[in-house]
């Protein structure tokens, strides 16, 4: 079938990719389209009889809320017998491959319908006649108006109902936003209108508008839409961080202001939906507040009261502005306003600054109470006895960011001049401004640096200074953490974190760096599985980090495997929540550790974070936390597969580059992340003994072991290995050497290291 002109016309429009400036994106955008198709279904209309029947655009097309890739939405009204008629007119959207959500239906039928199904019920609200029967339409208009009386409390029920299962599935604003129907999303601006056109219909009245605020968050959103489904040429809502930039371009607007923009409106409708729908029903269906603040201060409280009071009230499923604007607010800590709604630059973060800052404060209030990984979060805030002080720099540890220097620095000067401000006493003040400016001290150290090399425990007991400072910089960690994204915080961050408290609490305790966990605490521990001898034996084979960063239940496990292995290869890989743990043991050769590597990625496993240790006698315990590249989950079947092709590839007779060449050919390398740039240096001031090869880049599949056996072919020996993927970004350090046990210490060779890794990393994209 011929297309018609005027559909064609359609058609283009809705496949036009060129940018629009912002003006004519949103709003105005979708109703050009929503008349075009009306322009185009008239004409479809009028190749046939109409009598009897009517085209009616109901739900987004009746509101002419027409994007790229909305489906069309019409129901087709009829008479008995005008079934087969009717659907003709829809034969060419069809054939040029539109989604047609359609129904056909009597006046009584459609009138039945809305009263069975809240989804009919509000498409129905926005029902318009385009073409076809005008008595028929007038006829159902009066039917739809009977149908609403009445439906108000009900309605609000729905409504109520929908938006409590999205606020626990979304309790904190995400950087990557369904637009659509997301919280603050189109769908909500929606319910408030739909709340309005019930009462609107009943009384036989025009519905009022939106408020400004609400209609102006509107237009951001549809133009946010129509931008995404232009740019990925498919009906997805997701405006994600990573398209920030051709969404701005698209735009024509500073792709970081847009979306710092976006997340302040979807929060304006979001407060005003949840205003609207909180039981018991408010008087009026527009809030006379744009929103909640998480703990109003009575006028008489002074300002750093107030603050205290609504960092306890912290809670997830708060309002999308997780502290909003208000007097006490500005007086105390004006800095606020830079972070409000700023999108994250780290790219494994999960939410705004703000948002990931008072979650922080959430994060901080649930460790102080539960242990999670063995981590003993508990013991330590017992031990610090402060949590108001814990909760405070929670709060403020991001407070530099958006000042284009490093933020904890920055972020330092400004934490003294808050607490002069509030009038903190001595020493809370000096605590505050030193875990703002020290809060990624910790991590750092323990996911990068030899944590058994006494050096950096000292330099790190140094910085931090005295024991209360360092118990509020490990909490703050680990809440930190947390509240950053799900691949930041797992068992093996846990230990080490853990480990590195010890050493240094040690030090800061004794003057030196003691074990707390010591030989004699795991040999009592493991007494009920293993003859005293063989524990001692095997700590004596490792060195102190093995024991300062493996829990006494973990070091039996590993002997049991090394007993399993005898002279051959044992490996175990066990799920641990979201992620999985494999250990292998087998004899340390040169390259061991790229064929483990190869093995993983060969399977699709992905290497989030891993550690490597070797006995005196040649024993190699390899630990690597690891989860499925495909984002499904590991099952049994693949974990089998994982841990029989170990021993092969140990041995040599598993293909690596050959599994890795079919991985590539069945699976497409996922996009790298633009906006992540590459970093490759050697540091000869962290260790004495070795050379530290510190890599930042984005992850991409086979990263691991085109780094170790680039390293293996260039003579160096992989001391230790601390690789750490956080998000879509790696950060890995390895501690080297040349196998004539000399460090890098000519220029030249390490530039020319450094050059190799960056050509290696560049040969993945």
């Amino acid at each position: 079938m011929t297309t018609p002109n005027t559909l064609s016309r359609f058609l283009q429009a809705r496949s036009e990719r060129s940018g629009r400036a912002c003006a004519v994106a949103g709003e105005d955008h979708c109703h050009y389209l929503a008349e075009l198709l009306d322009e185009a279904l008239i004409s479809l209309a009028d190749a046939t009889v109409t009598d009897g029947f009517a085209l009616v655009a109901v739900g987004g097309y009746g509101r002419r809320e027409q994007s790229r890739h909305s489906d069309v939405d019409i129901m087709l009204l009829v008479q008995p017998g005008a079934e087969d008629r009717a659907k003709r007119v829809l034969y060419p959207l069809w054939d040029a491959a539109l989604k047609v959500g359609h129904s056909v239906r009597t006046v009584g039928q459609a009138v039945e319908a809305g009263k069975a199904n809240v989804e009919t019920f509000t498409a129905l609200l926005d029902a318009r006649l385009v073409a076809g029967d005008a008595s028929l339409y007038v006829d159902f208009k009066a039917a739809r108006r009977r149908m609403v009386r009445g439906t108000d409390r009900w309605l609000r029920s729905q409504l109520v109902e929908r938006r409590a299962a999205l606020v626990e599935r979304e309790p904190w604003q995400m950087l990557a936003v369904d637009v659509k129907t997301g919280r603050g999303g189109l769908r909500e601006v929606q319910a408030l209108h739909w709340l309005e056109a019930v009462d609107a219909l009943a009384e036989g009245r025009d519905a009022r508008p939106l408020p400004a605020p609400v209609a102006a968050a509107r237009e951001r959103l549809m133009a946010t839409r129509n931008a995404v489904h232009a740019l990925s040429d498919r009906p997805t809502d997701f405006y994600r961080p990573e398209i920030a930039l051709p969404v701005g371009d698209w735009l024509s607007e500073d792709p970081f202001e847009w979306g710092r923009a976006l997340y302040a409106a979807m929060r304006v409708v979001d407060a005003a939906a949840s205003e609207a729908l909180t039981a018991p029903a408010p008087r009026r269906w527009w809030p006379a507040r744009p929103g909640r603040a998480v703990a109003p201060a009575p006028a008489e409280v002074d300002s750093m009261t107030a603050l205290r009071q609504a960092l306890t009230l912290v809670r997830p499923g708060g309002p999308l502005d997780p502290l909003r604007r208000t007097p006490w607010l500005d007086r105390l800590l004006p800095e606020w306003e830079v972070l409000r709604a700023r999108p994250h630059v780290a790219a494994f973060h999960v939410h705004p600054v703000d948002v990931h800052a008072v979650r922080t404060v959430a994060e901080a209030q649930h460790i102080i109470e539960v242990d999670e990984y063995d981590a003993a979060t508990p013991e330590v805030a017992r031990r610090f006895g402060r949590p108001e002080e814990l909760l405070l720099a929670a709060l403020l540890h991001d407070i530099g960011k958006g000042h284009g220097v490093r933020h904890p620095e920055a972020g330092a000067v400004m934490a003294e001049r808050f607490a002069a401000r509030a009038g903190l006493p001595g020493e809370e003040s000096r605590r505050l401004v030193a875990a703002v400016r020290h809060h990624l001290l910790l991590p750092g150290v323990a996911t990068r640096r030899d944590i058994a090399d006494h050096e950096v425990i000292r330099e790190a007991a140094e910085t931090i200074g005295d024991v209360e400072t360092l118990h509020l910089l490990y909490l703050l960690a680990v809440a930190d953490a947390r509240a950053s994204g799900p691949d930041v915080w797992n068992q093996w961050k846990a230990q080490l974190m853990r480990s590195l408290y010890h050493r240094v609490l040690a030090v800061l305790e004794t003057g030196g760096a003691t074990t707390v966990a010591s030989v004699e605490s795991v040999v009592r521990a493991l007494s009920h599985r293993f003859p005293e001898e063989a524990v001692r034996a095997h700590l004596s084979g490792l060195e102190a980090d093995y024991l300062l960063s493996t829990t006494a239940a973990v070091i039996g496990d590993h002997i049991a495997l090394v007993e399993r292995a005898g002279e051959g290869t044992a490996a175990t890989l066990e799920p641990l929540g979201a992620i999985d743990r494999l250990t292998i043991v087998t004899r340390d050769r040169p390259g061991l550790l790229q064929d483990v590597a190869g093995t993983l990625a060969g399977q699709n496993a992905s290497v989030l974070g891993g550690v490597a240790y070797t006995r005196t006698d040649g024993i190699a315990i390899e630990v690597w936390h690891v989860r499925d590249t495909l984002g499904i989950g590991l099952d049994d079947r693949r974990r089998q597969r994982i841990q029989e092709a170990l021993p092969l590839a140990v041995e040599g007779r598993y293909d690596i580059d050959e599994r890795l060449a079919e991985v590539a050919r069945s699976y497409p390398q996922p996009p790298r992340r633009v906006d992540i740039p590459t970093m490759v240096h050697v540091d000869n001031a962290a260790s004495r003994d070795y050379s530290v090869l510190e890599i930042s880049t984005p992850d991409r599949r086979g990263l691991l072991y085109a780094v170790t056996r680039t390293l293996h072919q260039m003579g160096f020996d992989i001391h230790l290995a601390k690789v750490d993927t956080i998000g879509p970004e790696v950060v890995d350090a390895f501690y080297i050497r040349r196998q004539n046990g000399r460090r890098l210490e000519e220029p030249d060779e390490v530039e020319r290291l450094e050059r190799r890794i960056t050509a290696v990393l560049a040969s993945l994209d």
